[in-house]
């Protein structure tokens, strides 16, 4: 545990002091110090010269991963996009893509895509030499993974996927075992590691796209529940008599408060040809309906969101997704009903704040996942 515990802030901060590793992992001196000799030894470590301080004098020797001969692979499969990413063993990112893709349709075909994406930025890099297959690989999709099964659940947005086994069917176009996680677990995690959440031990990640999830760190771990479908507050039930939503409940969060519902509004007012660029884009000009229809659907998600608050007790919450502007009209709804919907010694501590790495969360969560994977001992 102290080793990635180390490791984690290493990747997350260096070139760092050993002192700041003592204060922000809460380990004890001697056990840093130790775990720092045992790294350096294995050669996972190496030391750096600091700037000096006042441009004069000595400078800080500081302790930063050692980039080692290996690299990971990150891939974020949303519902309409695939990103890749490349990274050496430090996490430092080496190549990045991210092109249009509808992966709804077939699985197969969005699997090879994928695939052939991937052997391809890497026999870039390799440029004539000999870079390796990844140490490891992590995938997110948009869908909620039984952990016992390897399946997507019914009612994912990728309704094609359901009963396909994707991690069988990527490791073997890879040759090599791959770890699937969920798209909002990923974006928790890349929040956590590289933006809003660094040095936040309790948060929840909320992403607002077609669907809607959550991503919980809890204690510096992500929870993934009894059979890793954790999080899936999109499927909670608002509305007893609402619309029918696609994982076969009715007035579940999804239908009021999605990509999908609110372009299916929007429409009704704008046009059939209205896309979530353009939503986004008259929210942003001050269209008076579409931002009284974000800030509505911004106050159903965050009463939903004061309830999870107020059992897991967080210290932040995050929300992403490509509706979300910060400040903006569907963050100040939510960020509003945490407030009011949240006891008040839950909610005075508490922080409500749009993410950091925007479209990028999910990939650099599956970065940073692959990164631990690839260095644990």
């Amino acid at each position: 545990m102290s080793r990635r515990l180390v490791l984690e802030e290493l990747i997350r901060s260096a070139p760092i002091s050993q002192a700041d590793v003592v204060r922000r992992t809460g380990l004890s001196r001697a056990t840093v110090a130790s775990v720092v000799t045992e790294l350096t030894a294995e050669g996972r470590l190496v030391t750096v010269d600091g700037p000096a301080p006042n441009g004069r004098g000595r400078p800080p020797r500081l302790l930063q991963p050692h980039a080692g001969s290996g690299v990971v692979a990150g891939l974020d499969l949303g519902h309409s996009h695939l990103a890749i990413a490349v990274a050496d063993l430090t996490g430092t990112l080496l190549a990045e893509t991210r092109t249009p893709m509808n992966i709804d349709a077939s699985a197969d075909a969005a699997i090879d895509t994928a695939v052939t994406s991937l052997q391809k930025m890497l026999g870039e890099l390799a440029a004539g030499g000999e870079l390796g297959a990844p140490k490891s690989i992590v995938i997110g999709v948009p869908g909620p993974i039984d952990s016992t099964t390897g399946q997507l659940r019914s009612g994912t947005v990728l309704s094609g996927w359901v009963g396909v086994q994707p991690a069988e069917e990527f490791s073997r176009r890879l040759g090599q075992p791959v770890v699937l996680e969920n798209d909002a677990n990923l974006g928790a995690i890349g929040e956590y590691t590289y933006g809003r959440g660094r040095g936040i031990d309790n948060l929840l990640y909320v992403k607002v796209s077609s669907g809607i999830g959550a991503g919980m760190i809890l204690n510096g771990e992500l929870y993934r529940g009894s059979r890793g479908t954790a999080g899936e507050i999109g499927h909670v039930q608002v509305s007893e008599d609402g619309p029918l939503c696609r994982c076969g409940s009715r007035g579940c969060l999804e239908t009021q408060s999605s990509a999908e519902a609110a372009l299916a509004l929007l429409r009704q007012t704008h046009g059939p040809q209205m896309t979530l660029e353009d939503a986004i884009a008259i929210v942003r000009a001050g269209d008076p309906g579409a931002v009284r229809l974000f800030t509505d659907m911004g106050t159903a998600i965050g009463r939903v969101v004061a309830a999870v608050s107020a059992n897991l007790d967080p210290q932040l919450v995050v929300v992403g997704g490509p509706m979300v502007d910060d400040p903006g009209p569907l963050l100040a709804g939510i960020t509003a009903a945490v407030r009011r919907y949240t006891q008040p010694y839950v909610s005075s501590q508490l922080v409500v704040a749009g993410g950091q790495l925007h479209q990028r969360a999910g990939l650099l969560g599956a970065v940073a996942m692959a990164t631990q994977l690839a260095t644990a001992p």
